[in-house]
């Protein structure tokens, strides 16, 4: 990147190293204007994805036991509700990128945290098809496991409740059959060079900085207002 976004965008940090040279803390809108000015100067990326008119196109590379990614759902998903409120404005695409080599094939290890990963992705697929994706979603990012034990009990606990929740004959036939569309995620993410979780692109751009973490909410939002306009929104 021509600028780092993330430490761009960190006022804080900004305003600190300002005040420790004795010079004046630049302003929020002085802020938001050096943020814009390194966006637009980002490259684009194919992400494969036909916008279909829409002004806007998010992808998102995301792991249902990454807390980042729970927390990032939580923090954009109202950003992202006020232009899906409006028909044509943005299209919104999650792909899967366990953290787990079962499913991943561009990782030889399973991080800690996500032995269920593998599991979750494809369950999540599997309730889409019977419209309880949401549903799905919500349990996974609520139960996410927090000690060894509860890591160690995950992956039965997500099988159980699909097949309990979708009313599943067999989740391992089930699991077997979204597995080709979750490698296939992740052999789009290996393009890209997906290197941490969530990463998210807006109409293409990285919205990740160096450090491999997403832009603060404030600037996420800067960025999709700059876009929708910038394609003819209002």
């Amino acid at each position: 990147m021509l600028k780092t976004l993330t430490g761009l965008a960190c006022a804080a940090a900004i305003v600190v190293g300002g005040a420790l040279a004795g010079a004046q803390a630049p302003s929020q809108a002085d802020l938001d204007k050096q943020f814009l000015a390194a966006w637009a100067q980002q490259i684009r990326h194919d992400v494969h994805v036909p916008a279909a008119g829409a002004r806007l196109v998010v992808v998102k590379f995301n792991d249902w036991m990454c807390p980042g990614c729970r927390m990032a759902y939580q923090e954009f998903k109202p950003l992202l509700a006020k232009y899906q409120a409006t028909p044509g404005a943005l299209k919104y695409v999650e792909r899967d990128w366990p953290w787990n080599k079962d499913c991943n094939q561009a990782t030889n290890e399973t991080f800690n945290g996500h032995e269920a990963a593998c599991d979750a992705a494809a369950a999540v697929r599997l309730a889409a098809d019977r419209g309880q994706r949401d549903a799905m979603i919500e349990w996974l990012f609520a139960n996410q496991p927090q000690t060894m034990e509860q890591r160690q009990s995950m992956p039965n606990r997500v099988r159980a409740k699909a097949t309990q929740m979708l009313a599943l004959k067999d989740f391992a036939s089930g699991y077997a059959a979204k597995l080709p569309d979750i490698r296939r995620d992740v052999a789009e993410g290996i393009t890209l060079e997906i290197h941490s979780t969530p990463t998210y692109f807006i109409n293409g751009i990285r919205a990740v900085g160096a450090d491999q973490t997403t832009i603060p909410t404030h600037y996420f939002e800067l960025a999709l207002r700059y876009e929708y306009e910038k394609n003819g929104g209002k």
